[in-house]
């Protein structure tokens, strides 16, 4: 049974391979009013999803990204008709970028260097070898681990799947709290209120657990922790930790 699922996938592979210039599109039942296109070969190796997460608390594979977007045809029910102010972490949502400003979504994103225009990392994504997705990523500007990534077909690029999620990292050394020291080290002029704050945060630790120990801090702490940060004079660009600051009492040094 393995050797015979193994020459399935290896058929598959060259299935792909062999149909580089062979497009199809597949028409929703209500008129053909939307198409999804991909290679021909490729539809018959990613299967159709049935259903869509409203909230994955990890990052999408690309067959799981390329089976929602070749599937809206046949879930109208899928689209997001309005825009989602701040979704909450782990949201999935998709949308029709001819019908919604999706990008407007009340967040605060990083910056370019002119101060402007929103910073996005774009670049193609592969499926089965075969460049098929479109991805573009945003990155908050409180807080680093907070991420929005936005997919859609190469050749269908009207619909697109938005994904929210707050990655902060595993690794901690025990006498640091990783995300704490993170924010600590962002040098921007935004002057923050705690309800703007706030606002911003809630949402983005949405279903993340906290504690007041050693390791961990709740929302509470780290807005407190940015207000005050606002309230001193720029730090030199070097990293200090301000962990035992905020767990303990402010010492002042002369």
């Amino acid at each position: 049974m393995a050797a015979v699922l193994k020459a399935e996938d290896s058929s598959c592979q060259e299935l792909v391979a062999m149909s580089n210039k062979e497009m199809v599109s597949t028409e929703t039942e209500n008129k053909g009013q939307r198409k999804v296109f991909l290679p021909n070969k490729l539809l018959e190796c990613v299967p159709r999803s049935s259903s869509l997460p409203n909230e994955r608390l990890r990052w999408n594979t690309n067959e799981e990204i390329a089976s929602y977007l070749i599937s809206f045809d046949r879930h109208d029910e899928w689209l997001s008709a309005s825009m989602k102010t701040r979704p909450k972490n782990g949201s999935i949502i998709l949308y029709n970028r001819k019908k919604v400003k999706y990008r407007k979504d009340g967040y605060c994103w990083k910056k370019r260097k002119d101060g402007k225009t929103t910073r996005e990392d774009h670049m193609k994504l592969k499926v089965q070898g075969m460049e098929c997705l479109y991805g573009c990523y945003v990155h908050s500007l409180i807080v680093p681990t907070f991420h929005r990534r936005c997919y859609w077909l190469l050749q269908s690029p009207d619909i697109v799947l938005v994904h929210y999620l707050n990655v902060p990292s595993v690794e901690d050394s025990g006498k640091c709290r990783p995300l704490l020291c993170a924010v600590s080290e962002r040098h921007d002029s935004t002057r923050w209120s705690r309800d703007e704050l706030l606002s911003q945060l809630k949402p983005m630790f949405h279903s993340m657990k906290f504690s007041g120990g050693s390791g961990y801090f709740n929302i509470e702490e780290l807005v407190q922790h940015i207000l005050d940060r606002q309230r001193t004079k720029p730090q030199p660009r070097t990293h200090t930790c301000l962990c035992n600051t905020t767990q303990g009492n402010t010492h002042t040094h002369t």
